[in-house]
């Protein structure tokens, strides 16, 4: 999804908005209209105003004391307008709503000129899937964030994203990292980097420091279509349902299981309903501070269970769409610790591949690039 695109609509999202807002104040002024019916249109206005605004650090790439404000502020919203008695919350909410306007109107959300550039950098050739390009970009990203932030009224998802952010908090620069273990491509069949690599302008999530050398893979056709049909059905797309294998020799450390696939592929929603944001997923111990986690697993699909071994090439599960997945892929992150939420992302060269179909006996992988693994030989033609 393009930082460009999204920056772009939450713009406009925060002028309508605003205008709104000032509108319902003349319309108050004038005609006086029911209390009770402009309270209930005064707040929708207004929480989508102070979600966006508070979203804007996200966005534009700000520094990340702004963008911890900013999760705050939108925990803070959400706990003011759910918790009677504790409605002073929304009031710093929407202080510091206002506050990040001023500094985005100030030019001063931009960590720096490299964030800047990376905004203008070429984005994935990957188009919207059906049912999102039919509902036009504008409609589907408002999808996105108002699921996204439902997501916050669930507290199960509240507390792994407050989880996440201490996590972020107290995560230290990676230094002089040394690779360990050998590590094939999880699955058999080309696939297509939709997500990821280890530059900050590639990155799948730079600043959620386990997930910055992150990938997301998917199948996808000549053009970049990654299902059949309309892709309104999960069974539609190219890699549901496809064998996830694992990456490396290891150990199973944690198992999740039976969340739903979330069942509106395509749409760009996220299933805010899920006790888990990860959707199903398996974390392996390959090495000393070498672990991998491969998320958005079919439910009932996991083949192994805590504590298991297994071995490279090994059926892991099935890739689904459970979580936060806005479509079927595969999510795969390398980091340093057995938590989830602390963790460090780790950079990590995968062995025997082939890149655009040019053989590398070890390389990393990046977004815009479709990838297949060369070790196994009864499965891929070296």
């Amino acid at each position: 999804m393009s930082r460009g695109n999204l920056d772009t609509v939450l713009t406009k999202v925060l002028n309508v908005t605003g205008i709104l807002l000032l509108l319902l104040i003349g319309v108050e002024m004038i005609l006086s209209p029911p209390e009770i019916f402009m309270d209930i249109i005064r707040m929708i206005i207004l929480t989508g105003f102070i979600l966006t605004a508070l979203t804007l650090p996200l966005v534009k790439g700000a520094r990340l004391w702004l963008r911890i404000v900013g999760l705050l502020g939108i925990i803070l919203y959400i706990i003011g307008f759910l918790v009677p008695g504790l409605t002073n919350l929304l009031v710093v909410a929407i202080l510091t709503g206002v506050l990040m306007v001023i500094i985005s109107s100030l030019g001063g959300m931009a960590k720096d000129e490299e964030v800047k550039d990376q905004d203008n950098q070429e984005e994935p050739d990957f188009p919207l899937p059906g049912p999102s390009e039919k509902a036009g970009k504008i409609k589907s990203y408002a999808k996105y964030y108002i699921s996204g932030g439902l997501a916050l009224a669930n507290p199960f998802q509240l507390y792994q994203m407050m989880m996440q952010m201490l996590g972020m908090i107290g995560a230290a620069e990676l230094k002089d990292f040394q690779q360990k273990g050998k590590y094939i491509l999880p699955f058999s069949e080309e696939w297509s980097v939709v997500n990821g690599g280890i530059k900050q302008k590639d990155s799948h999530s730079w600043e959620i420091i386990n997930q910055r050398y992150a990938y997301d893979f998917v199948i996808a056709d000549s053009k970049n279509i990654r299902h059949k049909n309309e892709g309104k059905h999960l069974n539609d797309y190219h890699c549901y349902d496809k064998a996830i294998l694992s990456p490396g020799d290891g150990k199973v450390i944690e198992v999740r299981d039976r969340v739903r696939d979330h069942p509106h592929p395509g749409t760009l929603m996220v299933d805010f309903l899920a006790k888990d944001f990860r959707g199903n997923f398996v974390m392996l111990q390959h090495e000393e501070k070498e672990y991998s986690f491969m998320a958005h697993f079919i439910p009932g699909s996991v083949m192994v269970k805590k504590g298991d071994l297994v071995k490279a090439g090994q059926l892991i599960g099935k890739c689904g769409n459970s979580g936060h997945s806005t479509e079927p892929h595969l999510h795969l992150h390398f980091q340093d610790h057995p938590n989830f939420y602390r963790g460090k992302g780790l950079p990590i060269k995968f062995s025997q591949l082939k890149i655009n179909n040019q053989y590398q006996e070890e390389a990393y992988i990046q977004k815009k690039t479709r990838v297949v693994t060369t070790a196994f030989r009864s499965i891929v033609d070296q």
